[in-house]
């Protein structure tokens, strides 16, 4: 359904914009311009009666203000009358029913709003055919013109609230999706990091209880050491992540991992070549690329490590491979995590262990 012929729940009025909501009164001052001309020739009464009226639709057009869509018509129906008898006592009141055709134009759907300016325009003709038949053409004209002009204006002020107010509909959903796709991410990024590490530990504690009961003393003492180890190495991990949760862009962090490469002895071949990647590709391939680093230090016998980033046709092309030796592969929790976050980047994953292990991914590139 079209924005314009939606039911809306928006008042005219701005909570904060106080002028907006009373400055266009200033325009109803041409209400006393018969006043100012012809005060000589009023009487009293005629004067106070034409200050009741205005003031009585100062106060209507106050209330109108804060009326929410159409329950708007009972204050526009007592001003509309209003203006009507008012025309009685004095013709200035062809100023004031414009401000009653922009109330129409804002406050009500399409086929609505375009009733409610026909029934104005028939109270406009009505008023001047009672009230001030000698000059009806004079009083109807401006009247008229007044009313259809700001009619329209109220229209186009209808149509971007609407878009505004959907705008910003849109971009808290934006936000709230992207909020849930961050902890989602932080809860997998935690879960990939402490998830082997926690793993081990818990191994070798066991194994360092076993040896301790069997009377394996050195060993059991190795055992445990290795298990301090572990537990220091995680926590540096976790401070890392947890300042990472700012995180090092996808470049700063390949030039991280190749210096631990070479401070673990490997000779690292780089080719790497900058293409546009969001946030959550950034994320997941920092992580892809520390787990194929991690595992190349722990478990490869090679000497070369070759880093490969490339981009062809909008998708992009990364290769982590080392020359070890791999007598059997077994998809551990690492690769599979690799491989979990390939699939968030709607990517594929090729892994070849023909000579040494050779990690294969692609996915399409994204413009950011």
């Amino acid at each position: 359904m079209n924005l314009l012929n939606k039911p809306h729940n928006m008042a005219l009025a701005h909570p904060k914009k106080k002028f907006w909501n009373w400055g266009p009164l200033f325009f109803s001052s041409f209400f006393f311009f018969p006043l100012l001309t012809n005060w000589q020739e009023l009487s009293l009464s005629d004067i106070a009666a034409q200050l009741a009226i205005y003031a009585l639709f100062v106060f209507l057009y106050g209330i109108a203000l804060y009326k929410k869509g159409e329950s708007v018509t009972p204050s526009l129906a007592a001003m509309a009358l209003l203006c009507c008898l008012g025309t009685y006592v004095t013709y200035g009141t062809h100023s004031l029913f414009g401000f009653i055709g922009f109330f129409c134009g804002f406050n009500y759907r399409r086929k609505q709003s375009f009733m409610m300016m026909a029934a104005l325009l028939v109270v406009i003709i009505i008023s001047a055919l009672l009230f001030v038949p000698v000059k009806s053409l004079y009083f109807v004209s401006p009247a008229a013109i007044v009313s259809i002009g700001l009619f329209i204006f109220g229209m186009m002020e209808q149509r971007e609230r609407l878009y505004r107010d959907q705008q910003e509909k849109d971009q808290q959903q934006i936000e709230q999706l992207g909020a849930i796709a961050e902890r989602e991410r932080i809860a997998r990024d935690l879960h990939d990091l402490l998830g082997h590490s926690l793993s081990s530990i818990a191994l070798k504690a066991e194994l360092a209880s076993k040896l301790t009961a069997a009377g394996a003393n050195a060993q059991a003492s190795q055992e445990s050491e290795q298990v301090a180890q572990l537990a220091r190495d995680l926590l540096s991990e976790v401070r890392q992540a947890v300042s990472g949760l700012k995180q090092v862009g996808f470049y700063a962090q390949i030039d991280v991992l190749v210096t631990r490469l070479q401070d673990a002895g490997f000779i690292v071949e780089q080719s790497i070549e900058r293409v546009s990647l969001s946030a959550e590709q950034e994320s997941n391939l920092c992580f892809i690329f520390k787990e194929a680093v991690t595992n190349i230090i722990r478990h490869s016998k090679g000497k070369y490590v070759k880093l490969h980033v490339s981009s062809h046709n909008g998708v992009v092309e990364l290769l982590i491979q080392d020359d070890g030796i791999v007598k059997k592969y077994q998809c551990g929790n690492g690769v599979e995590g690799i491989k979990d976050r390939v699939a968030t980047l709607q990517g594929q994953c090729d892994i070849c262990t023909d000579s040494g292990m050779a990690i294969n991914i692609q996915f399409k590139e994204r413009i950011v």
